[in-house]
């Protein structure tokens, strides 16, 4: 268990604004939400690495005719989702095993900051698993923190591999993320590439299946 999930449990009922404020210093989740919908409205939406729930509250509010499925590793994933639960379901698995489970497919699938958590050699088969549930014509987001030169990504190295407690957190630049997704993704191509404020190293590929 990381500093931060230690302090955070023992916050009650202040622990929903202090993860907010925490998580805003580095990504706002309403200009990402805003991304995602300016791409489509999904019906079915699966995010791998769903963490607490904070991204799906915002996709379940924003799409009343949506349902969402959300899986981590980690216990308890959707902890602090506030959202309509009816239409919403946590699930602490893996990306394979949900894969092996032949659910109906996906018109959005996220991997959302999971990627630099993930050691390197094992990257290209959770996209792979990623593309697996994805539904014809749907849409698979890419989101990551790309490694830079600056103050920003000392605060986010310095986070992720010491505070949250993964110390084996890897990221990549731009071109190096752009290659692992698509050397596991030769089935898909990028049709928008854009970055996610406060800092501009939150970039986000957005693929789909190539038009044969």
């Amino acid at each position: 268990m990381g500093i931060t999930t230690a302090v955070r449990r023992r916050l009650g009922k202040y622990e929903i604004p202090a993860a907010e404020l925490y998580r805003s210093v580095f990504i706002d989740l309403d200009s990402l939400a805003t991304t995602l919908l300016s791409l489509g409205k999904p019906k079915r939406i699966l995010e791998i690495g769903c963490g607490d729930g904070a991204v799906a509250e915002r996709l379940v509010g924003a799409l009343p005719d949506a349902e969402y499925v959300g899986i981590d590793v980690m216990d308890n994933p959707g902890r602090l989702f506030q959202g309509d639960r009816g239409r919403a379901e946590f699930r602490s698995v893996y990306s394979h095993d949900l894969r092996a489970e032949e659910p109906a497919l996906f018109d959005l699938v996220l991997v959302v900051d999971v990627l630099h958590h993930v050691p390197p050699a094992q990257r290209d088969a959770l996209l792979r698993d990623a593309e697996a549930l994805l539904a014809p014509g749907g849409t698979l987001i890419v989101k990551e923190w790309e490694r830079r030169s600056d103050l920003a990504h000392l605060m986010a190295y310095t986070a992720d591999k010491y505070v949250s407690g993964d110390k084996n957190v890897v990221f990549g630049d731009r071109d190096e993320l752009l290659a692992t997704v698509s050397s596991a993704l030769p089935g898909l191509s990028v049709f928008c590439e854009t970055r996610v404020p406060p800092k501009r190293n939150n970039i986000l590929f957005a693929l789909r299946r190539t038009e044969i």
